[in-house]
Formats: C-alpha cells, sequence, structure tokens
C-alpha cells in the first residue's frame, strides 16, 4: 500500500485531520532522510558520514581559530555524545586534532590535521556532485523557490522551539 493511499485511509478515520499537511510533512521527512542518504553514499568512498564532512569542512573554515565541539555541535544538530564519538572517530583517523584551550583549561579545542584537509579536498566535488544530482530536477528558479520556503518553514519551526524552550 502506498505512502499517500495509507494518509488518505487515516484522514478517513480522522475527518479532521489536515491530510495535506501531513503529506508534505511526511514528504519532508522521507526526502531528507533520502537526501543524507544520497550524500552519504556519495561520501562513502571516503569513509566519510555526513556528520563527519560537515565537521571537517566547517574546521576548514575555522582554519587558525579555535573551534569548539560544543559549537560544531550546534551547527549539525549533534548532542554532546554524538559529537563526542564523532571527534573520536576523526581524531582515532588522524583527521582531526584536540588541544586544551588556551582561554579555558576545561575547554578542547578543535583543529584540521593536514591529512584531514586532504580528505576533505579530495571529498569536497563528491559531495557537491550529489548536491546537484538531488536537486537537478527544481532547476535555478525552482531551487531558489524550495530555497525561500524551506527558509520560512525553519523559521517558523524555530520560533516555536524557541516559545517553548
Amino acid at each position: 500500500m502506498s505512502f499517500e493511499h495509507r494518509v488518505d485511509r487515516f484522514c478517513e478515520m480522522h475527518p479532521e485531520a489536515p491530510r495535506d499537511l501531513i503529506v508534505a510533512s511526511r514528504l519532508l521527512l522521507r526526502s531528507a532522510r533520502l537526501l543524507r542518504n544520497h550524500i552519504e553514499r556519495a561520501l562513502g568512498q571516503f569513509d566519510l558520514d555526513l556528520g563527519q564532512y560537515l565537521v571537517l569542512s566547517m574546521l576548514a573554515i575555522d582554519a587558525g581559530e579555535p573551534t569548539i565541539p560544543s559549537e560544531l555541535g550546534v551547527a549539525i544538530d549533534a548532542t554532546r555524545t554524538q559529537m563526542t564519538r564523532l571527534v573520536d572517530r576523526l581524531e582515532a583517523r588522524g583527521l582531526v586534532r584536540r588541544t586544551v584551550s588556551t582561554q579555558d583549561r576545561r575547554s578542547l579545542e578543535l583543529s584540521l590535521t593536514a591529512t584531514g584537509q586532504r580528505l576533505l579536498d579530495r571529498a569536497i566535488p563528491a559531495v557537491h556532485a550529489a548536491y546537484a544530482e538531488a536537486w537537478a530536477p527544481f532547476g535555478e528558479s525552482g531551487l531558489a523557490t524550495a530555497t525561500r520556503s524551506l527558509n520560512k518553514l525553519h523559521q517558523t519551526l524555530a520560533a516555536l522551539e524557541s516559545d517553548r524552550a
């Protein structure tokens, strides 16, 4: 049974259900998962997942500036535990280095190693190609419209979350 057929059956049982909102929400969540999988397949040849790639790319941008793991966690929507595991794996591969913060001895700072930079340089084109392939059906104007719509949704949800906190 198809996804939309199941939603239709649910809405028959619950006539007050906002069918279009349910379909749009489920499609967005499913598409996000598929997009992540698509990008991670492209990263597979580098033995990286999307979180690791994002950390490497952010450390490359921050080169020369102190980067605290918790700040990166916020940027990639990762918990402290997830960040610790992620950084542990990257450090074990020699892609990042942890050092004690010069401002606060209780904190750690992260930096990208030369090995990490070389791997990132090889991975970037594969990720960009995966993005382009995934979004190609939209065309340039469709992508701009989708980006505006997703930004509006993100702002709304962020405000709702902020209000509840």
